[in-house]
Parts: structure tokens; sequence; C-alpha cells
């Protein structure tokens, strides 16, 4: 089974000819349930973010691959979330009419358990949502001021861990993980998260699209 390597996104919601539907925010519960682990629960994640209006969490949910070919960047997505919102005003309704019943979902597996074809009910039409699993790696240490936040030393997605030495066998048989010194203080040191997680590479809605 092999996947297409990309979906176009715009235009996706031609077929719709009304937006009388208004956007209702998320519940906490799937506010509490944001996160990467699963193809469904990244879909889910950008549905709350977009129902949330948190732009921010919205680009977090898509690939690398995606935000290279639209040639976005973190302080450029509002620019492109607002010409998409406008050129497709009925984006919203579309995702808050996706069914969040288990029974609507459609999951399809690449041969190599790095990519998925997920198929989500929207109204009796099917919104296509092509995911790709990325790795990464995040290092935080304290912030100079005592009352702000974690300070965040690295953030960055890598094509393999294994590769670059982020995680590496150890003669017991376990996994090691270090990360490249960030020239920083250790002893300020947090934490260091490596790990892999699902993120959305385009969306379609309404053609098919064959795996």
């Amino acid at each position: 089974m092999s996947f297409p390597t990309r979906i176009r996104l715009l235009p996706i919601l031609a077929i719709w000819l009304s937006a009388s539907c208004c956007v209702t925010t998320p519940k906490p519960k799937e506010v509490l349930a944001y996160g990467f682990d699963t193809p469904i629960q990244a879909f889910q994640s950008f549905v709350v973010a977009l129902r949330s209006d948190l732009p921010h969490y919205e680009y977090r949910c898509f690939s690398t691959e995606f935000k290279a070919r639209n040639e976005i960047s973190r302080g450029g997505y509002l620019m492109f979330r607002d010409e998409l919102l406008k050129e497709e005003p009925l984006l919203r309704w579309a995702l808050q009419k996706a069914s969040r019943k288990p029974e609507h979902y459609q999951l399809k597996m690449g041969p190599d358990g790095q990519r998925a074809l997920l198929t989500v009910d929207v109204s009796g039409t099917p919104l296509t949502v092509l995911l790709a699993r990325e790795s990464y790696v995040s290092v935080k240490g304290q912030p100079e001021d005592p009352m702000g936040s974690a300070e965040l030393w690295v953030d960055k997605t890598v094509g393999s861990l294994e590769r670059e030495q982020w995680l590496f066998p150890m003669p017991s048989g376990t996994l090691g993980a270090q990360a490249p010194n960030p020239n920083r203080d250790l002893d300020r040191l947090i934490s260091m998260t490596i790990g892999r997680e699902w993120k959305i590479e385009d969306i379609s809605i309404g053609g098919a699209v064959q795996p």
C-alpha cells in the first residue's frame, strides 16, 4: 500500500453552499486530549485548536513537509491561516461537523508505519487527512526570569533519532539518549524530551484519494 506524496489543501470546501452552522468551543476534556500520539489524536488536536481560535496550536499540528511546501514559519502562519479562511470560509464549519464517533473513522497505515491515511465522515462527505510520523527533540532550561516559564533551548524535528545520535544502543541492550550541548549551563537543565509524533501533511475533502 502506497500513499500520495501530497494532497492539495486548497480548494477543499467548494461543495458546501451554506455556512449557517456556528462553531462551538471545545469541551475541557477535548482540550486536555490535545496531543500527537496517534493519527486520530493529531487530527482532533487540530480541530480543537481551530475551534478554540489558537493559531499557535494549529501550527503545531502540521508536519515539517507541509510547512516547507507552503513556505510557512511559526511567525508567518497567521498570514497563511487568514488567507486560507478567507478563501475557504466554510473550513471551520467542516471541521466542526467532522464526526468524533470512532465508527466514522477509517484509518489505513502505510507499510513502514510512518504515514497514515485517515478518512473522517463530515455529514456524509469524506474528509481525507494524510499524516506523517516525525521524530522530535525538546530541551528546556531554567529561565532568567524566576517568575517565567521554562526556556526552550532546543526545539526541532529530526529525520532519524538514531542516525543523528539522539538515541543510541547501550551495551546492556537498553536505549540511551543524549542531546548535543546547546551551549548552556547544564546545571540549569530542566528537561529533555525525545519522541515521535503524528502531524498533518495535508487535508482534502470530497474527491476520493486512492491509497
